[in-house]
């Protein structure tokens, strides 16, 4: 059985202001959802944080995962839970928790809400290096952002800033860098 790959690219994306810089939406489902409104089960996006404090949106109910890109950054969960990111290092906390974070960085977002769950995780790969994924458990939604290089997966490339899209993933897949140096990946791994 073959997987069905969209790929989708920077005209693709919606840029919107926030407090602290930008926030790149990547991807939300289901597509026809609204994050402002709450109307999603599962939001990618991109941002970045230009100034050394900032304070993250309150989000009750939704399951957040943070990768960070480029830079250093140190949150503060609450009033007690520290935590230090360093480039392509994850965290996962609650939304609706009040979160400080301290740091310019560039970062990779997961959501989760309304039954959706899932993960984020870094895959870097040298020159020519393949690695092969499964959906694991109940996972059946594949999505996978390019920060760097490029790789191909069954007969799609996919170039840095383009992300990758398995929305029913039920098969092993193959993922080759064909960069020169090596390929940067955020993989989002969810049931939906």
């Amino acid at each position: 059985m073959k997987n069905n790959i969209i790929v989708r690219t920077e005209k693709d994306y919606k840029v919107s202001k926030w407090s602290g810089g930008d926030t790149t939406e990547l991807y939300l489902y289901p597509e026809d959802g609204d994050y402002r409104s709450g109307n999603f089960q599962l939001r990618i996006s991109s941002a970045t944080v230009e100034v050394e404090r900032s304070e993250f949106t309150s989000l009750p109910g939704v399951e957040r995962y943070l990768m960070i890109f480029q830079g250093h950054l140190d949150m503060i969960h609450g009033e007690k839970e520290k935590v230090s990111l360093e480039p392509y290092e994850v965290d996962h906390f609650d939304g609706g928790i009040p979160t400080v974070s301290y740091g310019k960085v560039v970062d990779f977002n997961l959501m989760l809400k309304n039954g959706a769950g899932g993960r984020i995780e870094a895959l870097c790969l040298d020159k020519g290096e393949e690695k092969r994924i499964q959906p694991e458990g109940r996972e059946n939604f594949l999505a996978i952002y390019v920060k760097e290089g490029e790789i191909r997966i069954g007969d799609k490339n996919i170039k840095a800033q383009e992300l990758g899209v398995i929305k029913d993933w039920k098969t092993e897949l193959q993922i080759r860098s064909r960069a020169e140096k090596n390929s940067k990946l955020g993989i989002c791994r969810a049931e939906i």
